[in-house]
Parts: C-alpha cells; structure tokens; sequence
C-alpha cells in the first residue's frame, strides 16, 4: 500500500534539469564573478586592530631595525679594523701575507 502513493496533481515530476546543470561546466567567467563573491565574504571576517596598536607596532618595528642596523654596522667596523690591523701586522698590505700571517698563528 505505501507503494501506490500518488503524486499530488498541482507537483510535477522534475524534468532533467538537475541532471542538465550538472552536466554543464562553469565558464571562466562564472568562476571570476564566484571568486570575487567569496573574496568579498572573507574580507568581511577580518578583524582590524585599533589605530593605536598599529601605531605602537610600526614603532616597534622601526625600533628593532633601528637596532639590528647599528648593530650590523658596528660589527662591520670591528671587522674591518681586524682586517686592517692583520694587513699592517703582515707589513706588506696584501691579502696574501694576511692569509700566510693567519695560517701561522694557527
């Protein structure tokens, strides 16, 4: 008996149209203007900080750059005077004596 439901008379059976739409392919276009949707949609999930954080974390960087810089500069100036103190210690003023020099003390 639950086999023999009948179909109501104002519902008529879907034509193929699922099946239709499956079958197509999205163009490139479709995928662009779904692309854009979706970029839309996650840039509304972004949480900003405030005026005042950005403000103290741009100072922060510019203070560890600040740092990190003199640092490197003045470990390029005691290397440079290492490397001028080995030149003058060689008495010649040439790489090769340097390297000779420092081959003998070690």
């Amino acid at each position: 008996m639950a086999d023999n439901k009948k179909m109501p008379k104002d519902s008529k059976p879907e034509k193929n149209t699922q099946k239709k739409n499956a079958d197509k392919k999205p163009n490139v276009f479709s995928k662009i203007k779904q692309f854009f949707k979706d970029v839309k949609g996650e840039s509304k999930k972004i949480a900003w900080q405030s005026w005042s954080d950005t403000v103290k974390n741009t100072g922060v960087v510019l203070m560890v750059t600040v740092v990190i810089g003199a640092g490197v500069w003045i470990s390029d100036l005691l290397f440079r005077q290492l490397i001028d103190l080995i030149y003058r210690l060689a008495g010649t003023g040439t790489a090769e004596a340097g390297m000779i020099m420092l081959q003998n003390l070690f």
